[in-house]
């Protein structure tokens, strides 16, 4: 949709003293004339990068973040779902039993397995995670840096706009999906680190609940 109206914008846009040949997105140049040459091709071409830019970073890092953490997400509502049922369904009076009983060696045999499983799992969030640090680190330090730069400019020209009477609606587009690419990786890092103290205080929960039946 964004890029349609981009396009209309270019190619069917009414043509004014000042659009015969239309910028994307119009401004204006103090004492100099955007839409000569080669002003013109040089803003135009600017812009079309810039386009660029914006539809990479949604298609590949933004999309590519947004199922990395989502995945770490859902990893931590499992291990939050296995320690809960960690005692479910064994057997507690066999810690009363000898070691070598074979009721008891099922039994933690049973434990065992579920507790590597959740240490598994633990292992894998945490490499991810420090794998996302790694690799996304840098670029979402400049993410947050630069970001604010298109969200003052955008904010600033459909705050014209609306002063004038009219609501440019090609910046509004850029604004919200400036402001969604910076939200995406914030609100997700958000609810991680949530579910990730959530998961602590189920192990201690879960431990406490044991203890006090022993």
């Amino acid at each position: 949709m964004f890029v349609g109206i981009l396009m209309y914008q270019c190619l069917f846009a009414t043509r004014t003293e000042n659009t015969i040949r239309p910028l994307i997105f119009p401004f204006w140049l103090p004492e100099d004339d955007p839409f000569r040459t080669p002003n013109y091709e040089i803003f135009m071409f600017w812009e079309i990068m810039i386009i660029i830019i914006v539809l990479q970073t949604f298609c590949v890092f933004v999309y590519i973040l947004f199922h990395v953490l989502l995945h770490n997400f859902y990893l931590m509502n499992m291990i939050i779902f296995d320690c809960e049922v960690l005692f479910v369904g064994l057997d507690e009076s066999v810690a009363k039993l000898s070691k070598y009983s074979p009721r008891r060696i099922e039994v933690y045999s049973i434990l065992n397995s579920r507790m590597r499983r959740i240490v598994k799992w633990h292992n894998i969030v945490f490499q991810s995670v420090q794998a996302v640090s790694t690799i996304y680190g840098l670029p979402l330090v400049y993410q947050v840096m630069f970001s604010s730069i298109p969200i003052s400019l955008t904010a600033y020209q459909i705050a014209e706009s609306l002063d004038h009477g009219k609501f440019d609606i090609l910046f509004a587009m850029l604004g919200i999906v400036v402001c969604v690419q910076l939200w995406i990786p914030c609100y997700l890092g958000t609810i991680i680190r949530n579910k990730i103290m959530s998961s602590s205080y189920t192990y201690f929960n879960v431990l406490r609940q044991y203890t006090s039946k022993g």
